[in-house]
């Protein structure tokens, strides 16, 4: 029996033109374990290190991926042209970050329907609103505005760039509803999120031995004040390490090598005891080690310093912009406690919970989540998300391509 045409356009793949000239490999990488999952093809059109941080094959060999690299002697603009034609066989044109050469994107030929992924949104929507400290930063701003946006017209190209744009999609609903509230962007061209950056991970993260008389705590990213505040963390378990039932094994799953990192190594370090040790590296951890680290935590803790930056411009993470917390939660599968202002939406809220920036709030809830081991209580809930399973946000994805396209 012949198909209906019906049928046979709902399996068409769709060809996706992804271009990243800047640093999201592992944006990229994670749209191909997504995408594997429902009718695509995508061309994937970068730098040479860019792909290679992906750590995906050049020629898979399954005609679901094609890879386009600038030659070592081209410039951005003769890359760019010698594209010309990948970017008009695309379905869907498929900005992965855009942070500069916007005079050289504005060349593009915008002849398939075009997307492209925020992660900052005051830098992108609100730029001289939330410069970041004006008084403060005065003087490196002043040499952003006369550098950037008037002898390079940054922000002009960046408008032009955003006009011809058909839609912007933001890493979680969160983020959407703030730039939709605020009337950043013609609601016409926001799309759900329904590309999450993160999947529900395997199981295999929960199968690491784990010694039952101590409890493994995680925190996960660069070990800096900067972003996550490892300050408040030390002075949370000082407070609470002499209440607990079980020993705490603190692990820093970050580069704990560079000077900044010391002086929190330090801290750390003060109060070992047999109540309390801590794991750490100083450089690159290879992924297999990194693995069997992930797989013996218990639970996450994310200090995150809510106010941020991006380059000139006042982030706000849960607001503005993501915390990497979000993915790492679902690709380990383990709960997480989050600083207060940081709230995450459903299913997610089911494996979290949440302390107030003071050392005496999050000593209370480590205390609460170690001694009535409430993480155990929390890993069923993983098995719940299925909007985050790989194979449910590749459908999704896929048809709202075909809406659109």
């Amino acid at each position: 029996m012949s198909q209906s045409p019906e049928v046979i356009i709902e399996n068409q793949p769709v060809h996706l033109v992804v271009l990243e000239l800047h640093y999201h490999a592992a944006l990229i990488k994670t749209l191909y374990e997504i995408l594997t999952f429902s009718s695509f093809k995508i061309t994937l059109v970068t730098l040479p290190g860019i792909f290679q941080a992906t750590g995906l094959p050049t020629s898979p060999g399954d005609g679901f991926l094609d890879v386009c690299l600038k030659n070592d002697e081209e410039t951005i603009p003769g890359f760019l042209t010698r594209m010309d034609s990948v970017f008009r066989s695309a379905d869907i044109l498929y900005f992965n970050t855009i942070r500069h050469y916007w005079s050289e994107l504005n060349e593009i030929p915008f002849v398939a329907t075009s997307i492209v992924r925020i992660h900052n949104v005051h830098c992108d929507f609100t730029r001289f609103s939330h410069l970041h400290r004006p008084v403060i930063n005065s003087l490196g701003i002043l040499s952003h505005l006369i550098r950037k946006v008037l002898i390079g017209k940054e922000w002009k190209l960046k408008k032009q760039l955003f006009e011809k744009i058909d839609y912007f999609m933001f890493p979680n609903q969160a983020i959407t509803d703030y730039v939709v509230n605020n009337g950043w962007v013609d609601p016409g061209k926001v799309l759900p999120p329904v590309l999450p950056f993160g999947f529900l991970g395997e199981k295999k993260y929960n199968s690491g031995r784990k010694d039952k008389n101590t409890v493994t705590l995680a925190i996960t990213g660069k070990v800096t004040n900067s972003k996550k505040d490892f300050d408040l963390v030390f002075l949370a378990l000082a407070k609470c390490l002499d209440k607990l039932k079980y020993s705490v094994r603190l692990v820093l799953l970050g580069n704990a090598g560079q000077k900044h990192a010391r002086s929190i190594i330090r801290n750390f370090k003060s109060i070992e005891s047999d109540k309390f040790s801590l794991d750490y590296s100083e450089g690159y951890v290879p992924a297999e080690v990194f693995e069997e680290k992930v797989a013996s935590v218990d639970f996450f803790v994310a200090p995150i310093q809510v106010e941020t930056h991006f380059r000139k411009y006042h982030e706000v993470y849960g607001k503005s912009k993501m915390s990497g917390i979000e993915n790492d939660i679902l690709i380990y599968r383990k709960p997480s406690l989050v600083v207060s202002r940081y709230r995450m939406s459903d299913p997610l809220d089911q494996v979290v919970g949440y302390f107030d920036p003071t050392p005496a709030d999050l000593a209370s809830k480590l205390t609460e989540w170690i001694n009535n081991r409430a993480f155990d209580e929390l890993q069923s809930c993983f098995g719940e998300m299925d909007s985050y399973k790989r194979e449910v946000i590749a459908n999704r994805f896929y048809a709202l391509c075909r809406e659109i396209m």
